[in-house]
């Protein structure tokens, strides 16, 4: 005899899944807090904070994605208890349908969701841009400081005029090696 677990209920996912949001909520605000930090220590070139902040950022993406994972379920239990098993729902479609009280709330976290994310990406896109410009500086450094000491020589005369005719001075050295 197989003994099933009771069915939650419409309440008890929607409870789950605003805890969800609100844990992406969250999440996206120290990832925004994170990326602030980082800007900073782009424009003050430290390696060392660049290096946390990077795992920080894994970690709180591997977070996100946990909790993307988490909400999705959650709407497809939601979208089958009601009867939507065939139809291909986004969040903001299932809520409008709904019209349950934990639906309002719901739709609110996620429109202060997508605001932080917004900030997110276009935070994101100005660190990039920012760390593109130091990674181009320590190239140009890096091929000049190259070019200094790959010459064959490191001093050379300018290119002497002289009379037609006459070898350039030597002033007594002599050039053979």
């Amino acid at each position: 005899m197989v003994v099933q677990a009771p069915k939650e209920t419409p309440q008890e996912i929607m409870s789950a899944m605003e805890a969800v949001m609100v844990n992406e909520f969250r999440v996206c605000q120290t990832l925004l807090t994170v990326l602030q930090q980082e800007r900073q220590a782009l424009v003050q070139k430290d390696v060392n904070a660049l290096s946390h902040l990077v795992e920080q950022k894994e970690s709180l993406l591997d977070e996100l994605g946990n909790n993307e994972e988490s909400r999705r379920s959650q709407m497809e239990k939601l979208a089958q208890t009601f009867g939507f098993k065939d139809e291909v729902l986004g969040l903001t479609d299932l809520l409008r349908r709904l019209q349950m009280t934990a639906s309002e709330r719901i739709y609110r976290l996620q429109e202060g969701i997508v605001a932080l994310q917004s900030k997110i990406r276009e935070l994101n896109r100005a660190n990039l841009a920012l760390a593109e410009m130091n990674v181009d500086r320590i190239n140009a450094l890096q091929e000049y400081l190259v070019s200094l000491f790959s010459s064959t020589s490191y001093y050379q005369p300018a290119v002497a005029t002289t009379k037609a005719g006459l070898p350039p001075a030597t002033y007594g050295m002599d050039t053979k090696g």
